[in-house]
């Protein structure tokens, strides 16, 4: 399965996700939903908040999509979720990417979490 199966199928197209991205640790853009352009530079910001140090993310917040939203907490070593108003974002960082998931309004972020933790999982069991 490609980079942008994974987006389609196993994260948009469980009605859990609205937009979706995955970045490697690098972060260069693998593949994006539609209309979520997460910034090489975005997607270090959180990778270097989840492995190193989250404290700039209290102050500055979490910028995706050239979007900002509010940092509300971190699993160091693993994952961040962050929310603007009634919408948010869960990054969970695999062995070799970044999964970048997005819920709206009328979402549940729980839900949106537990879909790409499913993912994450299915990246780790199989070395990535």
């Amino acid at each position: 399965m490609g980079w942008q199966q994974f987006i389609d199928e196993s994260l948009l197209g469980t009605s859990q996700v609205s937009k979706a991205a995955i970045h490697g640790l690098d972060g260069k853009r693998y593949a994006s939903s539609a209309d979520f352009v997460v910034l090489p530079s975005e997607a270090q910001a959180i990778i270097s908040a989840i492995t190193k140090d989250p404290t700039p993310l209290y102050s500055k917040g979490v910028t995706l999509n050239n979007s900002k939203y509010m940092f509300i907490r971190v699993e160091p070593g693993r994952a961040i979720n962050c929310c603007r108003g009634k919408e948010g974002a869960v990054a969970i960082k695999t062995n070799k990417c970044l999964l970048i998931g997005g819920y709206t309004e009328g979402m549940q972020a729980g839900s949106c979490w537990a879909v790409l933790e499913k993912l994450a999982e299915y990246f780790r069991a199989n070395g990535y």
